[in-house]
């Protein structure tokens, strides 16, 4: 991606298109020890339009080939969001003799009516018999049609090994249904999950994903549901979050109560996160669409529009609030951290610690000791189009983002783009952070990755990263940067 990143605004750490539009992630496998990223894309405009499936390929999860879009709209619809999945067993029927791994890409085929009918949404299947990097869409679809809802879209499909079934979870709405097939043509439904689950707004859920992980430090399996909502995040907008529990083949049963709301991240710019599929070790690492649909098609990029987040590895952890999944930044990056000669300081108030004066992109990874009562500014762009405030009290931390307009943008990115976001973090000893800075970016992982915090910020005079006390005093137990 190194020929990209003359643009003032693309990214030096994180996935852009070459050019156009880019939204949510789909159809992520891993095949011949590389990762395919396929996302919602339309190349003939930097806003979105008619989806097609663009497609990239990667061995380190950092450094990306740009390939020929792998589906494009036809006389059947549009391609909406969707998965795919290695067929080992050959259950299709599609892939006899191949010397490559046959791989199922699901898709939802849309067609668009231009005389105020609602889009017509349907499951659809292409295969591609060369470990994924040429695709045909199979003849008779769809393989799942439209059984009446406006918004039936997204499918996630998994093979369910105790019940010797595919699974599909497809949005249906405010909720997700479960469907099972033994031959991918033949589907039943099985049940549906998250009515009364979970967080809702006016606009229909998207984008499910469900796998199994196991919790750290056992044997013990549970499964996790994935599910965006539009409107109504804790940052407000768009947002992902997700459900605990178990799945027996036909149900998901959530392990927490209906209330209890979990985020994948509590920043503006998370959504429709996926995790890949086949990877050999069998881990779980997800990627998001680094935007927000309130104000996604006005923020000032030029040729391209939409870059991904850091693909995130995920774990299932017992932490002091229950069960969580906690992210951390894939073994496969490879960072090299240095201690800076900071480390084992304390920061007064009023004190700096600049850590470079040109710093564009990079990591830090941190540990700080607050005094109760003392407030530390983490401002990773110099004018502070983009600020972090954490301060401790008695009884725990509270972040705080403030976000303001360094680029006038369009009209509805003046409007939406800038706000305040608030977020309480149990008391603990220590404060640990990781933070992942690009020129229009950043992401903080916070106590071990429980806490994710994704903001996007255009700002076109960047001067450093720096940490300044407000108030009290804060050590600085450990700091390394990459």
């Amino acid at each position: 991606m190194h020929q990209l990143t003359k643009d003032l605004f693309r990214p030096t750490m994180h996935f852009t298109p070459p050019f156009g539009w880019m939204n949510d992630p789909n159809g992520l496998v891993y095949i011949n020890n590389e990762y395919h990223l396929f996302y919602q894309y339309y190349p003939y405009a930097n806003k979105w339009g008619p989806m097609h499936w663009g497609h990239a390929v990667s061995a380190d999860l950092r450094n990306w080939q740009h390939l020929p879009p792998a589906l494009v709209p036809d006389d059947k619809g549009m391609c909406f969001s969707g998965s795919a999945v290695v067929d080992w067993r050959n259950t299709s029927g599609l892939f006899d003799n191949e010397p490559q791994p046959g791989v199922l890409a699901f898709y939802t085929a849309c067609i668009a009516h231009d005389d105020g009918r609602d889009s017509e949404q349907m499951q659809s299947l292409a295969y591609s018999k060369d470990g994924g990097f040429s695709w045909n869409k199979l003849a008779d679809n769809p393989i799942l049609p439209n059984p009446g809802l406006k918004d039936f879209r997204d499918p996630k499909v998994i093979w369910h090994e105790q019940s010797q079934h595919w699974v599909m979870v497809v949005t249906e709405g405010q909720e997700v249904g479960f469907y099972r097939s033994k031959d991918l043509n033949q589907w039943e439904k099985t049940a549906n999950f998250g009515l009364n689950e979970g967080k809702h707004d006016e606009m229909p859920w998207e984008c499910p994903d469900l796998f199994p992980i196991q919790l750290e430090g056992s044997e013990i399996c549970y499964w996790v549901l994935i599910v965006g909502v539009q409107r109504c995040s804790h940052a407000g907008g768009s947002g992902t979050q997700y459900f605990i529990g178990q799945f027996d083949g036909e149900r998901f049963t959530n392990h927490h109560d209906a209330e209890t709301v979990l985020w994948l991240d509590y920043g503006r710019d998370y959504y429709a996160a996926q995790t890949w599929s086949d990877v050999t070790d069998g881990g779980r690492t997800s990627i998001a669409w680094m935007s927000n649909w309130l104000y996604a098609n006005d923020v000032p990029t030029q040729a391209w529009r939409s870059a991904m987040s850091v693909p995130r590895s995920m774990k299932l952890c017992k932490t002091d609030s229950g069960l969580r999944l906690l992210s951390e930044i894939p073994k496969e990056w490879g960072l090299e951290r240095q201690t800076h000669p900071a480390s084992g300081t304390s920061l007064n108030q009023g004190h700096s610690l600049k850590l470079s004066d040109s710093y564009q992109a990079g990591v830090v990874d941190a540990t700080f000791i607050f005094e109760i009562g003392s407030e530390l500014k983490i401002a990773p762009f110099g004018n502070e189009s983009l600020v972090y405030i954490v301060c401790r009290s008695e009884a725990g931390y509270h972040l705080t983002t403030k976000r303001v307009i360094a680029d006038e943008g369009e009209e509805n990115y003046q409007k939406t783009f800038a706000s305040d976001v608030m977020l309480d973090l149990p008391q603990n000893d220590e404060l640990n952070l990781v933070a992942l800075i690009d020129r229009c970016s950043s992401e903080l992982l916070l106590q071990q990755g429980e806490f994710c915090v994704t903001d996007l910020s255009f700002d076109s005079c960047v001067s450093g990263y720096e940490l300044t006390c407000i108030k009290g005093a804060v050590k600085l137990e450990r700091l390394n940067f990459c």
